[in-house]
């Protein structure tokens, strides 16, 4: 009997994680209040302000790392196994050692964003009416958020080009992130969080093959955002991957606290970021369903605007080919294996929740 608890207590990590995978969603209030608002932070909160301190991105490090320490690893087995005396016995070890860590990473993994999947929803938290609107109430919000962007967008420097351009490096245009959800955290206490630094990606250039322009690492609560984009959607980037951090996990919750912390940010470049992609949703979904609608409201953009979503056309159709097709559908299984049906596609459901914010 010892020896089958000495063997199976490997599996315990991978167990809890696999039973909370399976019975959270079930109980969203629940997750809501004691993993959400309570393991999450306990376990985030600590670690996300530490990596925080250190300002090179620590996911990327691992990244790079990552193949040769699988290498020595390998080779390190390999090694032991031929001078061991009992190979079977050394076997054995290693692989209880690899289900173990696994199991670890897993269980981890569910702590530190997994279990987000299964907590209250948004615009239940936010009391939010997200009942289907008219294409009339769509080109109004999509007015607003042009006139927005073009107040925010006025002192903003610019290049050769007409672009907007960051004033400060990117270092400190990062750790402006926090700022819109500072503003928010009375009004919306569950957005709390305690990492102040979004990391800049050194390789950016060669991840943009990806179509990533941001991600959140749970295992370091770290932050990842991709600078080789145009400067105007880094900040709307850096606050998304924010708000992962802030225990919210859906991608469509995600960009409307974005956008909403943006807004409410002191910096007119956060601001001018949120406007700008929000408009971008909304007239897409107008596009899609009046042209002449959609022409309205892109007639309240102005010439510096166009500029900057010029430039990041371009920025998008020069980085395409089969690995950014990979890297999608790895990202949409990936979201659909947490239980959202329309995968990657969620994203562009935050349409709904800013129509909700601005006619609740």
């Amino acid at each position: 009997m010892k020896k089958f608890i000495k063997a199976a207590w490997v599996f315990l990590p991978l167990i809890i994680a696999a039973a909370m995978y399976f019975l959270l969603p079930m109980f969203p209030k629940f997750t809501e209040y004691v993993f959400s608002r309570g393991l999450f932070r306990i376990v985030t909160v600590p670690l996300g302000f530490v990596t925080s301190i250190i300002p090179i991105s620590l996911t990327e490090l691992l990244v790079v790392l990552a193949l040769p320490l699988f290498v020595f690893l390998v080779i390190l087995l390999i090694i032991k196994l031929k001078k061991s005396p009992h190979r079977m016995k050394t076997a054995l070890k290693a692989g209880r050692g690899t289900v173990c860590a696994a199991g670890f990473v897993c269980l981890m993994y569910m702590i530190c964003h997994g279990t987000n999947y299964y907590r209250l929803p948004v615009e239940q938290l936010m009391e939010l009416d997200t009942s289907d609107k008219t294409a009339e109430q769509l080109l109004e919000v999509c007015i607003i958020l042009a006139d927005g962007a073009a107040a925010a967008r006025e002192g903003l420097e610019t290049d050769e080009n007409g672009c907007v351009v960051f004033s400060e490096n990117v270092f400190t245009e990062l750790t402006r992130a926090g700022s819109g959800y500072d503003a928010l955290d009375d009004q919306y206490p569950f957005l709390w969080g305690a990492v102040w630094r979004q990391k800049p990606v050194m390789l950016s250039e060669a991840w943009s093959y990806t179509g990533i322009t941001g991600m959140y690492f749970p295992f370091f609560v770290e932050c990842n955002v991709n600078i080789a984009q145009p400067d105007f959607s880094v900040p709307f980037t850096a606050a998304h991957e924010s708000a992962h951090s802030r225990g919210i996990a859906f991608e469509n919750e995600c960009n409307f606290l974005a956008f909403l912390s943006c807004i409410n940010s002191e910096y007119a470049e956060y601001r001018y970021s949120g406007y700008m992609e929000a408009f971008k949703f909304c007239s897409n979904a107008l596009y899609a369903y009046d042209k002449d609608m959609w022409a309205q409201a892109r007639a309240h953009c102005t010439e510096g605007m166009i500029a900057d979503f010029s430039a990041e056309n371009e920025y998008i159709n020069s980085h395409k080919g089969a690995v950014r097709e990979v890297s999608h559908a790895v990202n949409d299984g990936f979201i659909k294996a947490q239980g959202v049906s329309d995968g990657a596609l969620s994203y562009d459901r935050v349409t709904e929740l800013i129509l909700a914010y601005y006619f609740s």
